[in-house]
């Protein structure tokens, strides 16, 4: 990630635009390639939180897998059956065993808010989009996949975007790393900190984060799962790269990328960026075929990934990549005189009608007050109700660009606006 949350966020105007832009991006690909939208709660099962997270590691690990999810805790510090949820693929899986059936696929994204703890004790709030491609274990959709992420990261303005490439085989490819990998832990033991070889002890394709020289240093010497890929595996870790060549995206195969999750199987990836002269992960995935199976009994092959949004918007605003709009022609109006919320309300009403947008001034203030906040909300045209001009069935229209103004009468309020208008635009 490019920086870590220090709270949870709180999204204001000022940013609100932008992200709606970088929404309506990513929804106008994934709609091309026919991803359907779906809508998670933020609240999830703990139980079905667990039984994903933990699906291929046991007890004591088990335990410490489940140290990064954020569960609601009762009075008495007794867990609650609900946790915040820490990431989408395993809440996708159960909602799909209850509706798909042998032979359907299904292509669906979600994105929002996810939860986690760093280092098991700060709370982080990030938003994430998810994408899922299921009922398929073919590589094309693999690759579908793959490059539907790298479109994505293409069209937000990432054009150097490369990909990291990995395979974490079958069973019949972990037994022997695992095995082999367990014995190197124990035999180098003294050369991890404590943090990662619980980490690594827990899962064996664990994404440790470790500045330790002497970590980094003994997991690159260690045994890669790369090196014990069986026969088929390895042909379709081949078909893989020369499809993604062959399409144009970069790529590298990095023996070293590993995953949070212990789901995974065959292909794994990373989205790379750069940003501020480093290169970061912005996303990744994989595929993970086993976990459907183990956590809901309905075995559904799938492969998928997912964007940190904060981190591709802070790369985005970083590099100007957000482009305002052109202000939208706005109407300010504002009484001066009291008792004439009615009259406002119904001017108001009628310009609603022709969606031309309004700004009302709740209070009634000095002209030169009123002015000076419609000029600054970039409003062109403003409407001043006098209870005076009110009785004479008459409303006076100042022209803020042309710094001139004129009475008008109550009924020409719209057809005058219009005109104005379609002056402003032409």
């Amino acid at each position: 990630m490019v920086q870590e949350p220090q709270s949870f966020h709180e999204f204001m105007p000022d940013k609100v635009w932008k992200w709606k832009i970088l929404e309506e991006k990513v929804e106008k690909v994934l709609s091309l390639h026919d991803f359907q939208e779906i809508r998670l709660s933020v609240l999830q099962d703990s139980q079905v939180l667990q039984d994903g997270i933990t699906a291929l590691i046991q007890g004591q690990e088990a335990d410490t897998a489940m140290k990064g999810v954020l569960s609601l805790s009762l009075p008495d510090d007794q867990l609650s059956l609900l946790s915040l949820r820490p990431e989408g693929t395993i809440s996708v899986l159960h909602h799909t065993a209850r509706i798909t059936n042998p032979g359907e696929i299904h292509r669906f994204y979600y994105s929002g808010p996810m939860f986690r703890r760093i280092n098991n004790q700060q709370q982080m709030e990030f938003y994430q989009l998810g994408v899922e491609l299921l009922g398929s274990e073919s590589i094309l959709s693999e690759n579908e996949v793959i490059s539907l992420g790298m479109k994505l990261c293409k069209t937000l303005g990432l054009n150097e975007v490369r990909l990291d490439l990995n395979s974490y085989g079958c069973f019949t490819c972990r037994e022997s790393f695992f095995s082999d990998l367990n014995k190197y832990l124990e035999e180098h033991k003294s050369e991890y900190c404590n943090s990662c070889y619980r980490e690594l002890s827990t899962n064996p394709f664990s994404q440790v984060h470790c500045a330790n020289p002497d970590c980094k240093k003994s997991l690159q010497e260690g045994p890669h799962i790369y090196d014990y890929l069986c026969n088929s595996c390895k042909t379709d870790f081949n078909k893989v790269q020369k499809i993604q060549a062959n399409l144009g995206n970069q790529y590298k195969v990095n023996p070293n990328l590993n995953k949070n999750f212990a789901y995974y199987n065959k292909t794994v990836f990373d989205f790379i960026a750069k940003h501020k002269g480093k290169e970061i992960i912005i996303g990744g995935g994989g595929r993970y075929d086993y976990l459907s199976a183990l956590i809901t009994g309905k075995r559904i092959p799938a492969v998928g990934f997912y964007l940190n949004l904060d981190s591709i918007f802070e790369i985005m605003e970083s590099r100007g990549l957000f482009e305002e709009k052109d202000p939208e022609f706005t109407v300010y109006i504002c009484a001066e005189s009291p008792n004439l919320e009615m009259m406002t309300l119904q001017i108001v009403q009628e310009l609603h009608s022709q969606q031309i947008k309004t700004i009302i001034s709740p209070e009634c203030r000095p002209a030169e007050k009123e002015i000076a906040i419609a000029k600054k909300k970039d409003c062109p045209i403003m409407l001043i109700l006098r209870d005076d001009n009110i009785r004479e069935g008459k409303i006076l229209l100042r022209n803020l660009v042309k710094e001139e103004q004129k009475y008008i009468s109550l009924r020409d309020t719209l057809p005058s606006i219009m005109l104005a208008k379609k002056a402003m635009q032409s």
